[in-house]
């Protein structure tokens, strides 16, 4: 009768150290399609993840994403940090983080999911609206002191991008960085000689309110391919991306922390999916992943015509 006792009371206890084991780790009790999880998402990318998330939710309806609006620094912070469990960024990881993930042992997926462009945006009073590659290399390197430049946030995206474009180890003295995309325009706005430096995809679906209110406000700088023919410029839209002659691209990619096929996962297969995809195209991105359309044509003789 003790030995059934005891063996009783270690059953109890055993349940209660489980229980209590997955009241503490959440990350064990999610799904692909159900469950609770954090993503931190660079500033530059906000409208398409908003979208995507909006719609993943909708047809998840027991899945719950809470999305944190950071700096790209930010965003690599925290995933390497675990207080996320997956990252939107305008690039890869670089070989100094991926070291850092190392030491934790953990070697992230990285999913390629659209091809975005880093925006140009004037004054509507300034008369310089088209600009050669050469000649967008030395504004951005502050060669030219007639512009003066704003970004979004001064740890964004798109100052790393610019800066590896350059070859730059920091912004010019002509740079200035504002505290949100909104800020940015409204400085161009009302600075005739300034240019703007936003995500795409803030400007990029034309069907969006905030999109109209910005456009209204400032102009779309158009600029000439790397290489290609004199006198022909571009504006960041999906057809000029996917052919090469917008030449401020960069490709956007979903990080993961960990390899487990819970939320996270499900969101990842989800953004890369048909639906995800088609929701990067509304917006104006182009999809890493194009869906085919095979269009059958017949032909027959047309009488003849008077």
């Amino acid at each position: 009768m003790n030995k059934f006792i005891l063996f009783l009371l270690f059953i109890v206890l055993f349940s209660i150290g489980c229980a209590s084991t997955n009241e503490n780790n959440n990350d064990t009790i999610d799904t692909p399609t159900s469950g609770e999880i954090s993503i931190a998402i660079d500033e530059t990318l906000q409208p398409i993840a908003e979208a995507q998330v909006d719609v993943f939710q909708h047809q998840y309806p027991n899945a719950k994403i809470n999305i944190r609006y950071r700096s790209e620094t930010d965003c690599v912070k925290e995933l390497f940090n675990d207080s996320c469990k997956l990252i939107f960024l305008g690039r890869q990881l670089n070989e100094e983080e991926l070291k850092s993930f190392k030491s934790l042992i953990l070697s992230p997926p990285q999913t390629k999911i659209a091809i975005d462009a880093i925006a140009l945006v004037g004054n509507p009073k300034s008369k310089d609206t088209a600009f050669t590659y050469t000649q967008i290399l030395d504004i951005l390197r502050g060669g030219n002191p007639k512009f003066s430049l704003v970004f979004d946030n001064q740890n964004s995206g798109t100052v790393s991008y610019i800066l590896n474009m350059t070859g730059e180890k920091q912004m010019p003295k002509n740079a200035y960085a504002a505290k949100s995309n909104l800020e940015a325009v409204n400085y161009v706005a009302t600075h005739d000689n300034a240019i703007g430096i936003i995500g795409w995809s803030w400007i990029s679906d034309s069907d969006d309110s905030k999109t109209r209110e910005y456009l209204s406000k400032v102009n779309l700088i158009s600029l000439a391919p790397k290489v290609g023919k004199a006198g022909e410029f571009y504006k960041p839209y999906q057809l000029n991306l996917a052919q090469g002659k917008y030449p401020l691209t960069r490709d956007v990619y979903i990080v993961q922390r960990e390899r487990r096929n819970g939320l996270s996962a499900g969101f990842n297969a989800f953004v890369g999916s048909e639906i995800g995809q088609t929701i990067m195209l509304k917006a104006g991105l182009l999809p890493a992943n194009q869906q085919e359309r095979w269009i059958e044509m017949k032909s027959k003789p047309v009488g003849k015509v008077n």
